[in-house]
């Protein structure tokens, strides 16, 4: 069922960039470093700050980063309508999606075209469909809708006016328990490793039941923001973007013209987060976007990273850590300089598009003693 190979983990990141935002609280002259993973949350964050801040975006999979940079090249070249088509937020067909990469090929190094010309699935489906997880979900979101009460009654959460009017309907008219099952099914260990994330990211579930945590957010990723506005609740429930007005900023045409006018302040790295730092002087970052790094390292691995942190981070440091099945954190060894923020992390929840993380905001003051 799930023997085909995989482009990468991830198309699209999970992580809703407008949290980081509200957590980092970027201002003039900061350097950020953040995971590129699928490269939302650094194109995210190049459009919504200042010109003068740096973003360095690492990622250990070179995929991933050719994925990053595939999106930000369609979104500097290509009209907002056109990017999306190719990327596959909008449906598009293989002829179309071929027409509109030769525009893009120009802009690419020559090892990423190669690449990509090898891959011709992402004419076929557009590329943020072609990772891992996504490929995965979306097995299981025909069935997902007909649980709900099948696709039109899905259709009309997204003819509701307000969060009330949300939260009214999804409790009154959608067949919310029959998902239950569903997801204990989906998010089972042995099958979700098969096939939706790779055993690396699984080394801290246990005998988690992250089927049913999932099942209990999953109201909340369906009414705590305005659902026409949430691209990633479409996508995941209708494997497409339904309203071109919930497309990520990175792509509305205030967000391409600074693409195309200040990419030059976004870096794609191939290194580990704890790599960078080792090798960074003192000060050159100072706002850390970790996603959820600590579910894929050993604790010990994650609380040297955070040591590392402490010892290099710049002045007005902030950072968020995302998880799903551990923090990483162990708070006996957690240097004195930094400071968590549990109590923000429920508050950024709340607004946050994706809501299944948790989030763990921190700051770092001083010296570490």
């Amino acid at each position: 069922m799930f023997k085909r190979k995989f482009l990468y983990d991830f198309g699209v990141s999970q992580d809703d960039p407008q949290s980081e935002l509200r957590a980092l609280k970027p201002v003039p002259g900061d350097r950020i470093l953040c995971i590129a993973s699928a490269g939302e949350v650094p194109l995210e964050l190049l459009v919504n700050t200042h010109e003068s801040i740096k973003i360095d975006a690492v990622d250990i999979a070179e995929s991933q980063l050719f994925l990053s940079n595939l999106k930000l090249k369609a979104a500097a070249i290509l009209k907002t309508e056109e990017a999306a088509l190719f990327l596959g937020y909008l449906p598009s067909d293989t002829a179309n999606r071929t027409e509109l990469f030769n525009l893009i090929k120009p802009e690419l190094p020559a090892s990423e075209v190669k690449y990509w010309r090898n891959q011709k699935r992402i004419f076929e489906q557009g590329p943020i469909h072609l990772g891992r997880y996504e490929t995965y979900i979306a097995r299981f979101s025909p069935l997902g809708r007909w649980l709900l009460g099948g696709y039109h009654k899905m259709l009309g959460l997204f003819e509701t006016r307000s969060i009330e009017e949300q939260k009214a309907y999804f409790d009154q008219k959608l067949r919310t328990g029959l998902l239950k099952n569903l997801f204990k099914l989906m998010f089972h260990r042995r099958l979700y490793r098969k096939g939706g994330i790779a055993e690396q990211g699984l080394i801290h579930m246990g005998d988690q039941n992250i089927g049913l945590r999932f099942y209990a957010k999953f109201r909340g990723f369906c009414t705590n923001t305005p659902v026409r506005q949430n691209w990633m609740l479409q996508l995941v429930l209708f494997n497409r973007v339904l309203f071109e007005e919930a497309l990520p900023s990175y792509l509305t045409p205030e967000g391409r013209e600074r693409l195309q006018n200040e990419r030059d302040r976004l870096q794609f790295i191939k290194i580990s987060y704890t790599d960078i730092l080792d090798t960074a002087d003192r000060g050159r970052y100072n706002k850390f976007a970790l996603s959820n790094v600590s579910d894929w390292l050993t604790e010990e691995d994650f609380m040297t990273l955070m040591e590392v942190i402490s010892q290099k981070a710049g002045e007005d440091a902030r950072g968020l850590i995302r998880y799903i099945h551990s923090s990483g954190i162990v708070p006996a060894q957690l240097p004195g300089n930094i400071q968590l923020n549990y109590a923000s992390g429920e508050r950024l929840l709340e607004q946050d598009r994706f809501p299944f993380y948790n989030l763990v905001p921190f700051t770092i003051t001083g010296d570490e003693n």
